[in-house]
């Protein structure tokens, strides 16, 4: 073979490697924004909390041994005792007003433990059951959660989630498209050397090894090329911005887990296109070939 043909070979190669990357690298962006999607959601449902309201009359003992059971409930992500003199600093910094201006010593705010739950059990269904749970604590008055705003966080959510999940698997087709077009332009360079090796007698699993085998490296490596630009943009923005928490197991996860994907895309459709174009000119006509 040829310098030149050699030199025409890497450069398809090459190209190959770099769009599949490429399609690869914007899927990953996707992949992360959904990410980042997922740990807005996450943080802004943790901060959504049910208020329960204290009787004057409850001791210390039983308010600490209330948050420790409350602790202890599964979808409970944590509690904050909030107590009387509190309560009236957060009406003072929330609205600039002393209540003891205007009665003096007497301070009518209850006491409260504030109980903020694991994101995936935010919902009015399960907060309305919660709710119910709380009441029939003795120490527990009554329960208040901004109901229009759990409704509101939910439905958001769960819309622009559906939407996120119809881009993601627009941002799937036309990756595929690329990288199936992108190795089926490649193949048509190799259609003669194909047919030469058929000529000869090579059989269709001896003719398609070698190309699948390269083509399946060429997906790893498109693949690797993909991530190391994602892992340099992601490193950029959480130590430029801090927008990421990189100590959030489900979010560290979530990167694996798009990694995986990635090159598992890579490797799975570079394989199905370089086959089939194969099969393709191991079947056409000779005229057909020009």
């Amino acid at each position: 073979m040829s310098s030149n043909s050699l030199r025409r070979k890497s450069t398809h190669y090459m190209n190959a490697i770099l769009v599949t990357g490429l399609a690869l690298f914007l899927l990953g962006l996707i992949g992360i924004s959904y990410l980042s999607f997922k740990q807005e959601e996450t943080r802004l449902k943790e901060r959504i909390r049910i208020s329960a309201f204290l009787n004057d009359d409850a001791k210390t003992g039983d308010v600490e041994l209330l948050q420790r059971k409350l602790e202890s409930e599964p979808m409970v992500k944590s509690t904050e005792f909030i107590s009387k003199e509190r309560a009236a600093e957060i009406v003072r910094e929330k609205f600039e007003e002393d209540i003891s201006d205007f009665l003096g010593e007497y301070n009518p705010l209850p006491a409260s433990v504030e109980i903020y739950l694991q994101a995936d059990m935010v919902n009015a269904d399960t907060i309305r059951v919660f709710r119910e749970k709380l009441e029939t604590y003795p120490e527990v008055n009554f329960t208040k959660v901004d109901e229009q705003l759990v409704s509101s966080v939910t439905t958001g959510f769960r819309t622009a989630g559906y939407v996120m999940a119809g881009l993601c698997i627009l941002f799937v087709v036309i990756s595929v498209l690329i990288i199936d077009k992108t190795i089926r332009l490649s193949m048509y360079s190799n259609r003669f050397i194909i047919r030469s090796m058929q000529l000869v007698g090579a059989t269709r699993r001896f003719i398609t090894g070698p190309y699948v085998k390269r083509s399946v490296v060429n997906g790893i490596l498109a693949a690797v090329l993909a991530l190391v630009v994602l892992g340099a943009a992601v490193w950029f923005i959480h130590h430029k911005y801090g927008y990421w928490d990189m100590q959030d197991k489900m979010l560290t996860s979530g990167f694996g887990i798009l990694a995986l994907i990635l090159t598992g895309i890579g490797i799975l459709i570079t394989w199905w296109s370089t086959r089939r174009a194969v099969h393709k000119y191991v079947r056409m006509k000779l005229d057909d070939l020009y």
